[in-house]
């Protein structure tokens, strides 16, 4: 029996910082894919897309027709001028929103299968503020997904040549997905601090779940990149000044609750899913070895001229 699909939401709201964005041509049509960047406040994310020019039913997609008009600079970047810089909301509605995906990949030169878990916009829909009504303290970058609890693990970091915990927690599980697949994911839970007041949310988990339980969490994306000032030297001379880059890739909850009975999965559909993966995997890389045999390689980038995804089935 196929695994039941879990939720899997993402909305963004910010500016979008620049775009990676391309037109194409295929059998079904021109299409548009690549990337925004959106500055959701502190945190960046990344919105792969992939969407053409028109629905099944031969009529426009509003998404294309907005990507365009990023490709044409009628909606601007960050990169491009800053004060008139576009402001999106990336959301969705039902069981078509944007999402967590996983991409496999074999990077050039390699033989082994890579993994990504990317925002993508999938069949959600992009709105522009054209009329400025949303204001800074409304960005954001949030989830809202279900998963299958696999390991519980208490974050530590190095200090010095030691190791020491955090206070937080790992949630490391997996998201059944439309394909037959489940793919791996890590969640962090600490300390939620917010108007409503501030409780340990690692603490509630290390009670209250354990490996096997089917949950819904929710939760912020911080994905952002730190650059510290340090300062070299400077016995002789000037201080050498140089930047200390620090990345952080985190998705913290801060809420959750355990899933009804009936909406639960089972460890054998969850270890039959994640064998469909394995074996994606696999084929992934005997394709890169048949092509490094050629000679040709194979670039861990997506192909531009990919079909339609279909739509999933809920």
């Amino acid at each position: 029996m196929e695994n039941r699909v879990a939720m899997n939401k993402v909305e963004l709201v910010g500016v979008v910082k620049e775009h990676q964005l391309k037109e194409g041509n295929g059998e079904k049509g021109k299409y548009i894919n690549g990337s925004l960047v959106v500055a959701c406040g502190e945190a960046e994310v990344k919105l792969k897309v992939y969407v053409g020019e028109k629905s099944k039913e031969g009529k426009p997609k509003k998404a294309y027709q907005i990507l365009n008009k990023f490709i044409k600079e009628e909606y601007l970047t960050m990169a491009k001028d800053e004060d008139e810089a576009s402001v999106i909301r990336v959301y969705g509605s039902g069981n078509f929103t944007p999402q967590f995906r996983e991409d496999l990949f074999v990077p050039e030169g390699t033989k082994e299968c890579k993994s990504s878990i990317n925002v993508d916009l999938g069949f959600g829909n992009i709105y522009v503020d054209e009329e400025g009504k949303i204001k800074e303290d409304e960005y954001k970058a949030t989830f809202d997904i279900e998963m299958y609890v696999q390991e519980l693990e208490d974050e530590v970091k190095k200090n010095g040549d030691e190791e020491e915990e955090t206070g937080r927690i790992k949630i490391k599980g997996c998201v059944p997905c439309y394909d037959g697949k489940a793919f791996p994911i890590t969640l962090i839970a600490g300390i939620v601090s917010d108007e409503e007041g501030e409780f340990d949310f690692a603490e509630q988990i290390r009670e209250n779940v354990s490996e096997g339980d089917s949950m819904n969490l929710w939760g912020d994306i911080n994905y952002m990149s730190i650059i510290e000032k340090k300062k070299k030297g400077g016995s002789l001379g000037r201080a050498k000044v140089e930047d200390k880059r620090t990345t952080i890739h985190e998705l913290i909850t801060t809420g959750g609750e355990m899933l009804d009975e009936d909406k639960e999965w089972e460890e054998e559909g969850i270890e039959s899913a994640l064998k469909e993966r394995a074996i994606a995997i696999k084929e992934k890389e005997n394709n890169a070895e048949k092509e490094s045999s050629k000679g040709t390689g194979l670039k861990g980038k997506d192909k531009t001229d990919k079909p339609e995804r279909k739509r999933p089935k809920f």
